[in-house]
């Protein structure tokens, strides 16, 4: 499941990480499940959606390599 945040100023995917997990480290998991590999890419209005539960995205994430 996933929640959908609207992108909006000062927004950064590492404050979204922290936000949401906790933890700033994870901010790439919102890139790569959002398709926006930094901040640059993300506009505001975007809608970011924030997978969950973390634990089993990080596992579907590392059967990709």
């Amino acid at each position: 499941s996933n929640t959908k945040h609207i992108y909006k100023t000062g927004d950064k995917l590492y404050k979204l990480a922290h936000r949401y997990y906790v933890d700033t480290r994870y901010w790439y998991v919102l890139a790569a499940y959002n398709r926006k590999p930094t901040d640059f890419h993300c506009k505001l209005g975007d809608t970011i959606y924030i997978p969950f539960p973390l634990k089993e995205v990080l596992y579907l994430m590392s059967k990709d390599d």
